[in-house]
């Protein structure tokens, strides 16, 4: 089912390489004289042999010896770990049971023992080869044609089979082989046809499917379906569109690829009884998904007994069995992933940040490395007790029973897109005793069903966002099938959450952001309020232009300017330089980080009398260095934040509200966004709004920030950030994005989604498509006059729904918290941190202490250490968490790793003690001058 190349690896590397070495003689010895062979008897073939590059397959060897045939691109095997006893197993079965159709005649049934003597034998798919050889040397055919639509498969087939002696087989026992490399078989009809010019004799043609493809399966099915209509086989000429769907999707050499297994329905009492036993376990538990599955229909899967009497899911279209063996994949799936459960671990992946590398928490991930790369990777297992398990994919689900029967799972998030599949799973898997399970633990599963996979960053965020983004330090996710739809879906989920990870609380974002926060106040900053007056105000329905710093920009200059008047300009970020070169100021800039930097690029506009012109909207975190610059600053909570809690809970207590912005990241539109729906404005222009470019040299507005005069980047954009992954365009086919800006797209969605018809977004950007948002070209906007004073309205509204005079407010409620307090705390946790250990118990308890520790401290009042050290607690504790998990009992060098880094947690603790209580209110110092010398 799932057939990763992992599952038939050695562990050690260095054995696996002897064994690569064992077969490379082999391999040389193939390709050498297999060429010489092509060269005499099919010299057609040769510029592909000697020119094609292998694209996407390429041979490895098993554990057991044998080559097998891998994607590389997705790490998936064509056959099992055994593939020559595979290969065996199928053709015996063939010969039992021979599809065939017949030009002429028909008949009840397409299959039979396969004759000693063929006039045409068709074979789709190529594989090693092997099965050729079986065909050749059992039958005598006479017409062999071999349909191959992927290259790769040849060159792999050269490599691993003795050609020589199948073609030396081939003309002395009369046989004609036809090699149709590239061709998926839909030009059959045509094919055929040919043939019979030459051939007309020919009435019986044998099939032998060796390989499921999406193409290949429509026409042998199309064949077998019209067996004995002449007309339709030869004269028609049909178009195939193949099996894309990603509920179609089928592994190439799975179940039944001979065709030769003949439907046996798994029904009655026992499959009936586990059913309503679940049924009702939903209905009590998941009314909605209970209401789906009573009326649910089976489109393309259906629950069968294979020839082994083993539940299996049949595709009724493509013939196809989706399991080889149920009991033994689904146990191999959770013994690969309780021996090897970091594969997909985005915290185990995450690097020091940039310019933010400098701070302790980074400083600190950078120390971790060597015990990530040495230990946790390479020798860990699956921890007993789990906090959260994401699980991909359940077909029947039994690797989900075993999972949760042997492990305490406190979050199980299991998606599954195929609703064929789960519906199935009803029958076989004992849901309602998983269900009863995790309500004795006071677990939690959620299930997420159907759809595309591109809703699950959305339903997982809305559950990690209330526990903080650090959570997912002590996260695991398991890919149980593969499609290339799960494929893409797991793949996107896994960079959107990096980038969520990286944007998570820790010591240092802690600190900075109650600092300024409380600058903010002290410096006369305004806060909106909760709740605005219910009057409407004029400046609410001027459109809003929310400039990016995209390379499209540069052509919507014309059009900003000709509407200037007519809208109100939001610059993003490091848009702003931009628009100063082009002379147009904004009415607001936006900036969105916390750090100091933001100083340096708002800067790079050397002219300060501009910069006094406009008003700054940010978070409370915004550095106070860059607030000064503007005339004014209005600021929203950001909700999620240590500094947000202390502030808000503290104004609270006097009967002030703030309002909050829930998702203002990763990048300014974003904030913008927010912010202005918030705000209660309607219309949205998004200009220069790329997340994304066409050419990675254009990465950005020209005139940005990030070029310097001459037109060269102030730093290699493409060796930092990569070259892109390709994505839909608004105006384009497609453009390139990254997964920080795949994010705020995502994000951009949602906000547009739930407000509904309260707002219209037009992107005349030039970049990825923002699904919600109305493609429209810059120069078609068209906007009325307004017959107002705009900076007066916008002044009135400022008025009406922000808080003044909140700037004594800063002083008491940080005054609030006691340094003695807090150094007491840290002192204790120091206490906690610096016991050794010595066995998996000590570990354990060491843990729970940890947790226990935090768990105490987010009631304390008086206390900041919380708020300071949740999240990096969070983190440390989570790979605490993994690596205690793999302790033996006896001890071993996990208890070496585990005391490892628990110095490294001492370390952190001082430092985050000292450094604190020495300079609590001290400002971030980080710069980027460096980029623009």
């Amino acid at each position: 089912m799932l057939k990763f190349i992992q599952y038939q690896l050695l562990d050690d590397a260095a054995a696996q390489l002897e064994l690569e070495k064992s077969v490379a003689a082999d391999i040389a010895r193939n390709i050498k004289q297999n060429i010489a062979a092509f060269r005499q008897n099919i010299p057609s073939l040769l510029e592909i042999i000697e020119n094609h590059n292998l694209q996407q397959y390429s041979l490895f060897c098993t554990k057991s010896g044998q080559v097998n045939i891998v994607n590389f691109a997705t790490g998936r095997v064509f056959y099992g770990p055994e593939p020559l006893q595979d290969i065996q197993t199928e053709f015996s079965k063939y010969c039992e049971r021979a599809s065939f159709i017949s030009l002429d005649t028909r008949t009840e049934v397409n299959y039979k023992p396969l004759p000693a003597k063929i006039d045409t034998m068709i074979v789709f798919g190529m594989g090693m080869g092997f099965h050729l050889t079986e065909l050749v040397t059992n039958c005598r055919i006479a017409h062999l044609i071999v349909y191959e639509p992927n290259a790769d498969f040849l060159l792999c087939s050269i490599q691993a089979h003795d050609w020589a002696q199948l073609l030396e087989t081939a003309q002395a026992l009369g046989t004609q082989i036809f090699l149709q490399i590239g061709s998926d078989a839909s030009s059959i009809s045509q094919d055929l046809s040919e043939l019979l010019e030459y051939h007309p004799e020919i009435n019986e043609i044998f099939l032998y499917r060796h390989q499921f493809h999406p193409v290949m399966d429509e026409v042998f099915a199309y064949l077998l379906k019209h067996s004995g209509d002449r007309d339709k086989l030869l004269a028609t000429r049909p178009v195939f569109h193949g099996y894309h769907a990603s509920t179609d999707y089928v592994p190439e050499h799975a179940g039944n690829t001979n065709n030769t297994y003949q439907i046996e329905l798994a029904q009655g009492p026992k499959y009936q009884l586990v059913f309503e036993r679940n049924m009702a376990a939903l209905a009590s538990l998941y009314p909605e998904i209970h209401q789906t599955m009573q009326t649910y229909q089976c489109q393309k899967w259906h629950l069968v007994l294979d020839d082994n009497k083993n539940c299996n899911l049949y595709h009724i279209e493509r013939h196809a069995l989706l399991y080889n063996d149920l009991a033994v994949e689904s146990a191999e799936i959770v013994e690969y992933f309780t021996n090897h459960p970091f594969k997909d671990d985005v915290v185990l992946g995450m690097k020091t940040v940039g310019k933010l590398g400098k701070y302790l928490h980074f400083r600190t991930i950078q120390k971790l490395t060597p015990i990530f790369e040495k230990t946790l990777l390479s020798q860990s297992k699956l921890p007993n007790d789990i906090n959260s398990l994401i699980i991909f994919g359940v077909a029947l689900g039994l690797h989900v029973e075993e999972l949760t029967s042997n492990h305490l799972i406190h979050n199980l998030f299991i998606c599954e897109p195929n609703l064929d599949y789960f519906y199935q799973s009803l029958f076989v898997t004992d849901w309602a005793g998983i269900f009863a399970k995790a309500n004795e633990n006071k677990t939690r599963i959620y299930l997420n069903l159907g759809g595309d996979g591109s809703n699950y960053f959305y339903d997982l965020m809305a559950q990690f966002y209330q526990v903080g983004a650090y959570a997912l330090a002590d996260t695991y996710m398991l890919t149980s099938y593969y499609t290339q739809a799960m494929q893409k879906a797991v793949t996107d989920l896994r960079g959107e959450l990096k980038v969520v990870l990286a944007l998570g609380e820790y010591y240092d974002h802690a600190r900075y952001g109650i600092a300024h926060t409380k600058a903010s106040f002290n410096n006369h900053n305004l806060f909106m309020k909760k709740v605005f007056p219910r009057q409407q105000f004029k400046a609410q329905d001027v459109p809003v232009f929310i400039v990016g710093n995209g390379p499209s920009l540069d052509e919507c200059y014309p059009y900003i300017i000709s509407n200037r008047a007519q809208a109100i300009v939001v610059s993003c970020g490091t848009a702003l330089k931009a628009l100063h070169a082009r002379g147009i100021k904004p009415d607001f800039h936006a900036e969105i980080e916390q750090s100091r930097a933001t100083y340096d690029w708002v800067t790079r506009v050397d002219d300060p009398e501009y910069l006094k012109g406009i008003t700054l909207l940010s978070v409370n975190g915004i550095h106070p260095d860059t607030a000064a610059l503007f005339k004014q600053t209005l600021l929203c909570i950001k909700e999620g934040e240590a500094s947000s809690y202390i502030y808000t809970e503290g104004l609270k207590k006097l009967n002030i509200e703030l309002a909050s912005l829930s998702y203002a990241y990763p990048t300014v539109t974003n904030l913008v966004s927010n912010y202005f729906v918030r705000w209660g404005f309607k219309y949205f222009y998004l200009l220069g709004v790329d997340l994304g470019y066409v050419d990675i040299n254009k990465h950005h507005s020209s005139l940005s920030a990030y070029f310097k005069n001459g037109g060269t980047e102030v730093y290699n954009y493409q060796a930092t950030h990569g070259g892109g992954i390709p994505a839909p365009g608004n105006f384009l086919e497609f453009v390139f994005t990254k997964p920080e800006f795949d994010v705020s797209r995502k994000l951009l969605e949602q906000v547009i989604s739930k407000a509904g018809h309260k707002i219209e977004v037009y992107n005349c950007s030039n970049g990825v498509r923002i699904y919600g948002a109305q493609p429209l070209l810059p120069e078609n906007i068209l906007l009325d006059d307004l017959d107002f004073d705009l900076s007066t309205e916008i002044q009135k509204l400022i008025d009406n729904t922000f808080h003044t005079s909140l700037e004594n407010y800063g002083d008491s409620i940080f005054s609030a918290f006691s340094m003695d307090a807090y150094k007491t705390s840290m002192d204790c946790l120091l206490d906690i941190v610096s016991e050794k250990i010595n066995d998996r118990e000590q570990a354990l308890n060491s843990v729970k202490k940890q947790w226990a520790f935090m768990r105490e401290h987010a009631v304390k009042d008086a206390d900041m250490t919380f708020f300071l050290m949740h999240g990096s607690s969070n983190y440390l504790a989570g790979v605490l968490t993994k690596i205690q998990a793999n302790i033996n009992e006896e001890g071993d060098e996990f208890v070496d790793a585990f005391n490892f880094v628990l110095e490294i947690y001492q370390d952190y603790v001082r430092e985050a003690r000292d450094t604190y209580i020495s300079k609590p209110l001290a400002l971030d110092e980080i710069t980027v001058m460096d980029l623009f010398q």
